[in-house]
């Protein structure tokens, strides 16, 4: 039987081959490996050609492995995390911390890099500078113009536009370090994703219930919007839109909405407490366990139901 590639399928296969790399580096939190598996897949559908930005590239373990680095299996982002009991409490982010204690083991280098990452948290950055996927890294708060020439980069990516207050702002400054040639690649999150969550449910579960499930996290994302909402701030900034692919279902966000956030701190503190052998001998039984479990969820239009619902995450490439 022939069998004809779309480009859903062809970025699930790319997800499924992605997702054991991502869950040896997030291992203790599945959910948001898969869901690293699926943003990966989908940005290989569009070219990054130099000079090249990760705009909030974070501690850059997710365009490592998206550009081809390979860990040792014995490494993975957890082994460096800080103020886990101010997770809970203080909605404390456990990456944002110092980064003596980060020691990627490093098998293969990324085939190649961008030319520059930036983030706000000069602590991610200097856990980026470790990974050989930046040539050069800035610290730059998103809600103030961005510290680069008009028409600096052939390719501008970013997959956290909808945490910057000054949305507008922030995307008329993308425009502006766009090369007239080049392109802009935006992952943006939909206001439908609110509904994927258990938020609506807070008059049975109880507040305490959804603080502990949330830990905060819809308050970093001050920008959220309904796709039509999205594209005509692209056209206000002055963009066009070449293609949009959905590669988040609302599956897969209520999926990811639950996890294993809840207990992420205290995995992490039992992991960091085993035995180097021990801790090897469960990570290698545990991720091989998600990855027949999450492999099935490798897919952008993923769907359990007959209701077809928005997407919860998009790429959009984009055109000056």
């Amino acid at each position: 039987m022939l069998t004809i590639e779309t480009p859903a399928t062809r970025i699930a296969a790319e997800a499924r081959s992605a997702l054991r790399p991502f869950l040896n580096a997030y291992w203790l939190r599945p959910e948001n490996a898969f869901w690293m598996a699926l943003r990966s897949a989908v940005l290989r559908q569009s070219p990054v050609a130099g000079p090249s930005i990760d705009v909030s590239c974070g501690d850059g373990v997710f365009s490592f492995l998206h550009a081809g680095g390979e860990f040792s299996p014995d490494f993975d982002v957890f082994q460096a995390v800080t103020r886990l009991d101010d997770v809970h409490t203080r909605h404390a982010d456990m990456f944002d911390g110092a980064a003596g204690d980060f020691q990627p083991q490093i098998i293969n280098p990324p085939t190649w890099r961008y030319d520059v990452g930036c983030d706000l948290k000069p602590s991610l950055l200097a856990k980026a500078a470790r990974l050989g996927v930046y040539s050069d890294l800035k610290q730059h708060d998103n809600n103030a113009p961005l510290p680069f020439a008009d028409g600096a980069f052939a390719t501008v990516y970013c997959n956290s536009a909808y945490w910057v207050t000054d949305i507008d702002g922030f995307l008329a400054e993308l425009r502006r370090i766009t090369r007239g040639d080049g392109h802009a690649i935006l992952h943006v999150k939909l206001k439908a994703m609110g509904a994927y969550t258990l938020e609506a449910h807070e008059d049975r579960l109880g507040g305490e219930f959804l603080r502990i499930i949330g830990r905060g996290r819809h308050a970093c994302w001050p920008t959220l919007a309904t796709r039509s909402e999205w594209e005509r701030r692209f056209d206000r900034a002055g963009f066009s839109i070449e293609r949009a692919t959905p590669f988040i279902s609302a599956t897969h966000a209520r999926v990811w909405d639950i996890g294993l956030r809840p207990i992420a701190p205290l995995l992490v503190r039992m992991a960091n407490a085993l035995t180097a052998e021990n801790r090897a001998s469960i990570k290698r039984d545990w991720v091989a366990l998600f990855d027949a479990l999450l492999a099935p969820l490798c897919a952008p239009d993923f769907a359990l139901g007959e209701v077809e619902e928005e997407p919860a995450e998009i790429q959009y490439l984009l055109h000056p």
